[in-house]
């Protein structure tokens, strides 16, 4: 939900183009532990298939749908983070049934762990990024007297 500004053209012409509001200190926190998170995850996925000997073709499909959102969220797309989180659900389950199914597996249990970590990062991040942009979206009321 990036603002709008203004550029120049080559020939002086006056373009509306978006720019992205500043984030908060809080945000800019939650944004890097958020791509922190997101990067353990990947790592662990890979990580957790190439231990068994997974083809490449399994790690693709494993990876692919944590690398889909990555450019929305990059951009900062609340909506793009959203549907993130509703991904990381489906690999919630897988990893829960993993770590029931390997007890003793440590990395089972880092995935878990891992997936819940950014699960609330992207929320927290959603949370207050989007107040942050009501924020920015309200009209001054000081200005219009």
């Amino acid at each position: 939900m990036p603002g709008f500004g203004y550029t120049r053209g080559d020939a002086g012409e006056v373009f509306e183009c978006p720019v992205m509001m500043p984030r908060g200190r809080v945000t800019a926190r939650l944004w890097v532990l958020l791509w922190l998170a997101w990067l353990a995850l990947v790592l662990q996925q890979v990580a957790f298939e190439v231990r068994f000997g997974a083809p490449l073709q399994l790690l693709v499909i494993q990876v692919l749908p944590l690398v889909v959102f990555m450019p929305g969220v990059a951009r900062d797309n609340l909506r793009s983070i959203i549907w993130l989180t509703f991904v990381l659900l489906g690999y919630f389950v897988w990893a829960v049934l993993a770590a029931f199914a390997r007890p003793g597996d440590g990395l089972a249990l880092a995935g878990l762990a891992v997936l819940s970590t950014l699960f609330m990062l992207c929320a927290l991040y959603i949370r207050y990024r989007g107040r942050e942009l009501k924020l920015e979206m309200k009209p001054d009321v000081s200005e219009d007297m």
